[in-house]
């Protein structure tokens, strides 16, 4: 359990149950939590608002994912210290789903028929996301997906109860690619792809946008989702004459890959990645990189900006990320969203919180972006600006590394395959009231 939630049921169960209150959530069973009725400091016999966290804590996204948890803990910090939602305080439980999709599942099920959990946050592994918002969905409980960029997530697997708070790659790629076919002549393009869910449907929207802007696919070369060898990978990318290299490869196989190629190939080749994240970038200071997309940085010259980093250094400014980045300004509005959406609502009731979602709107001014942002009602995907960045290898001042380039507003990265999207109707929604 992390030491944050278990400070939060010291308050409200006091010392002597915390143990057994830890065992129940992450012990080897999983066995039920019983949080029924209690004491709390927000009132007598309210139970807490529970929420769980799930992202994978162990492997290549790992870092992501505490990132993302910390985003989180901000958003629920600023609540509690007010009173929390409705009365009731909000506590925030971790659970691992792991990269696989069958075994996020089973978790997925287990937090909300075993731990009656109220509402899911996280994902970052748009396979997990789209298993676990599936159960999700089947027994009405909320899935705020705060930093998964597939494409399908708010396509094929768009849920009336889930909502998807990071920009896709189709937007990313959208922005990307016409900056970099713009000053090339023969707008030969080859994508290199990651052999997942995510890879595979960043490629598709990639293909589209090549031929808008003039563009050919010269071939693609599919790399294994855990990139065993990037060198055999660059032999075939070389062997394949491009002016444009676009790549949807993510987590640490950005590092392992970039790691081995020569900054003189980025020099002649104009090569872009869909979106590379902060914790992708800040762990290797040293290690060049083409044109990328993000939602945020630490340094822009927004409105709220240097609040917002200055809270988060003053807590983790001690870490390994020590400034924060855009998984974490992400997790942290889209739990912001979710708890903003209850207190609206006057109710946990799911189909009441969901049509608050449903109508979210930002001032860029509260976005701390240079465009207001809104929830498209018809994909449940967040619509914000995007931002083309590079980076440049700073070893002793790595937070200096990333250069701002240029941005897109929303409409101008629009993913049109989204106006598809079919949710279920409420009617075919449970209800759940936590």
């Amino acid at each position: 359990m992390h030491i944050t939630m278990k400070k939060t049921l010291q308050r409200v169960l006091g010392f002597a149950l915390v143990s057994l209150i830890s065992a129940c959530i992450l012990g080897p069973g999983h066995e039920p939590l019983q949080l029924l009725m209690m004491d709390s400091a927000y009132g007598a016999e309210i139970p807490p608002i529970l929420i769980a966290h799930v992202a994978p804590t162990t492997g290549r996204f790992a870092l992501h994912s505490e990132a993302d948890r910390r985003g989180a803990e901000m958003a629920i910090e600023e609540f509690n210290s007010r009173g929390g939602v409705l009365g009731r305080e909000i506590v925030l439980v971790s659970r691992d789903p792991s990269l696989d999709a069958k075994h996020a599942a089973k978790v997925a099920d287990e937090l909300i028929t075993q731990t009656k959990m109220g509402f899911m946050v996280g994902a970052i592994s748009s396979g997990v996301a789209a298993s676990m918002s599936a159960v999700c969905q089947k027994h009405g409980v909320i899935f705020i997906n705060t930093n998964s960029s597939s494409p399908s997530e708010s396509v094929e697997n768009a849920h009336r109860t889930k909502f998807v708070f990071d920009a896709s790659a189709a937007n990313f790629n959208r922005a990307l690619l016409k900056f970099a076919l713009a000053s090339r002549k023969s707008r030969r393009v080859l994508l290199l792809t990651e052999d997942n869910a995510w890879g595979h449907s960043s490629a598709a929207t990639s293909r589209s946008y090549i031929t808008e802007y003039g563009g050919t696919v010269a071939g693609e070369v599919v790399v294994p989702e855990s990139l065993p060898a990037p060198a055999g990978a660059l032999k075939q990318v070389a062997a394949i004459p491009a002016d444009v290299v676009a790549l949807n490869i993510s987590g640490d196989n950005q590092i392992r890959l970039f790691a081995q190629i020569d900054s003189k190939t980025l020099e002649k080749q104009s090569w872009v990645v869909g979106e590379v994240d902060w914790e992708e970038l800040y762990p290797a200071p040293g290690t060049p990189r083409p044109l990328y997309g993000i939602t945020w940085a630490w340094n822009l010259d927004t409105p709220g900006t240097a609040e917002f980093v200055a809270r988060y250094r003053k807590r983790y400014g001690h870490t390994r990320l020590d400034y924060p980045g855009d998984v974490t300004h992400a997790a942290y509005f889209a739990t912001k969203a979710l708890l903003t959406a209850i207190e609206r609502a006057g109710t946990t009731d799911n189909h009441a919180v969901i049509r608050q979602l449903e109508n979210i709107k930002w001032t860029a001014q509260e976005r701390m972006q240079h465009d207001a942002a809104y929830m498209d009602p018809v994909s449940h995907h967040l619509q914000q600006t995007v931002y083309i960045a590079t980076w440049h290898p700073r070893v002793n001042h790595p937070e200096r590394g990333q250069v701002i380039l240029g941005r897109a507003s929303p409409d101008q990265v629009r993913y049109e395959q989204e106006r598809t999207a079919r949710l279920e109707s409420f009617d075919d929604t449970p209800h759940y009231a936590p």
